[in-house]
């Protein structure tokens, strides 16, 4: 692995090996070995930015602006206009002098902002969804977590085939109280229908039982499950739906299991040095990124990946708001 910068995720007695895992990098270990080596171990990424990551992270950043308003006491209105003026300050390229251009009809500055304002009239001006005040006075919003996962039949911590220390880290939008029940908040935008099908997809889902995990350990919380908040987004309209995604201590306990089964194997293959293919899931999400390299014969992937991709550096070891610390 040599990208330029270190990688603090990962381990120094095996450089292969990472010991610092979020659910993003579990979840491509999961999907393919051979897509994970690339992407969290080589660093090789695409060219070309995937306008739908773009699209949530912006949306994100606007929703976490006008909570972060709504917690130090301004109404609705006044951190919605907070939100929308940051919005537009982050998708303003200064370089440039011109806007975040996108060729997708419907995710683009335009969708963003009117996205943002009608997800907020819906669901923040009278949100049955309170935000949870953490022991340190501040709200829970964006929340960056690292905690040491421990086995909870042996009651023993996770640890690497070298004996190193084993990380679960990652960020959570925001937990949130209803009912006497507290939650993790999230926000899912899709081009999908939003019925039944849709949120089904995340049950079982790796990401969100890691996230209902963290909020238990990281957060002393006891978390109930994940409030998912899925926006449809076309360039015509939007549509909004809101869906309980409930995980139990049995759920949880199975996820946890299963993940240090996984964890284990990918210490076995970083010392094989051995990453297989997954030939199954090539097509999955509208096809892999990695899949015209891997279609090359061997000898010639490398000369692909230098052609049609570059270096970036994913490090879950990272807290949120560090990056450039």
């Amino acid at each position: 692995m040599d990208i330029g910068v270190i990688n603090h995720s990962f381990s120094i007695q095996l450089p292969s090996l990472q010991l610092v895992v979020d659910s993003t990098s579990l979840g491509e270990f999961k999907t393919c070995p051979r897509k994970y080596y690339y992407r969290m171990i080589e660093g090789w990424v695409p060219k070309s930015t995937s306008v739908h990551l773009t699209f949530g992270i912006l949306l994100h950043q606007g929703r976490e602006t006008y909570e972060h308003a709504k917690a130090s006491g301004l109404n609705h209105e006044d951190s919605l206009r907070a939100a929308v003026r940051a919005s537009l300050a982050s998708t303003w390229d200064k370089e440039t002098g011109r806007p975040w251009w996108s060729n997708n009809p419907d995710k683009n500055r335009y969708t963003l902002i009117r996205t943002l304002v009608h997800y907020l009239d819906t669901f923040g001006r009278d949100d049955r969804l309170q935000t949870v005040i953490l022991s340190n006075g501040k709200p829970a919003i964006e929340l960056s977590f690292k905690f040491v996962p421990v086995d909870l039949n042996s009651g023993e911590e996770f640890k690497s085939v070298t004996g190193e220390q084993i990380y679960f880290s990652g960020h959570l939008d925001r937990i949130v109280s209803l009912e006497e029940n507290q939650y993790i908040s999230d926000v899912k935008t899709t081009s999908s229908a939003l019925n039944s099908y849709y949120f089904s997809r995340y049950s079982p889902d790796n990401q969100f039982s890691m996230y209902t995990l963290a909020g238990m350990a990281a957060f002393q919380t006891q978390i109930s499950g994940i409030i998912c908040d899925a926006i449809k987004v076309k360039a015509e309209f939007n549509k909004f739906e809101r869906q309980l995604i409930p995980r139990t201590p049995d759920q949880i306990h199975e996820w946890l299991g299963d993940t240090k089964y996984y964890l284990s194997l990918m210490g076995r293959m970083a010392e094989a040095g051995r990453w297989p293919q997954n030939d199954k899931a090539c097509h999955f999400y509208g096809g892999c990124p990695y899949r015209p390299v891997c279609s090359r014969t061997p000898g010639a992937r490398q000369t692909w990946l230098e052609a049609d991709y570059t270096k970036s550096i994913w490090d879950p070891s990272i807290a949120r708001g560090e990056e450039n610390g």
